[in-house]
């Protein structure tokens, strides 16, 4: 059965995360730029040509997939400042097996200083209580160590390498997946 959560923000340590906002698309589109040669070989959404008008684009779906359950899509914030880090959502969920896709990118700049494995936790967080998932799923590209270590750092247990499950940009990575259930959250 589909859920529908109302817009919500999170608070914890020096992570905000809240619902993307269509004014958010200057800071998103600017830290997407600083971060291209990091993002460009995973995610699809990067690359050189990379435009404002993608950014407003992706924006403007935001909302929708989020009133729809479709997808849970959240600004990483910093507490002390506002300013935009990254971005992480729950995606391509399963209502019916109670298990969601957990992705998460952080800007160039604030990179290696606990950001993501914050958000991740949050986000994880997030989706067993809220949605009441079961699972939380994390695939990596076999070559993208850093968010690998986020997926080591926040205790998501490494179940195996998928071969052939990605393709970015036509090339096709074998993927590494990890996996969160309830009981592996930390406590608080």
């Amino acid at each position: 059965m589909k859920v529908i959560i109302p817009h919500k923000v999170l608070t914890r340590g020096i992570v905000i995360l809240r619902p993307y906002r269509l004014s958010d698309a200057e800071s998103v589109y600017a830290a997407i730029r600083e971060s291209l040669p990091e993002l460009t070989p995973w995610l699809p959404f990067a690359h050189a040509e990379y435009s404002m008008k993608e950014t407003r684009e992706w924006l403007k779906r935001r909302s929708g997939d989020w009133d729809t359950g479709m997808a849970y899509d959240f600004a990483i914030l910093d507490t002390g400042n506002g300013n935009f880090l990254g971005g992480c959502g729950l995606n391509r969920i399963d209502y019916e097996n109670r298990r969601a896709n957990l992705g998460y990118w952080v800007r160039t700049g604030r990179a290696g200083q606990g950001v993501a494995t914050t958000a991740t936790l949050m986000l994880a967080g997030f989706g067993f209580r809220e949605l009441s998932l079961n699972r939380v799923e994390i695939l990596v590209a076999m070559g993208n160590r850093r968010s690998q270590r986020v997926a080591d750092k926040v205790g998501a247990k490494r179940e195996g390498v998928l071969r052939n499950r990605l393709v970015v940009r036509g090339k096709v990575h074998d993927g590494v997946m990890f996996s969160l259930i309830p009981q592996d959250m930390p406590e608080g």
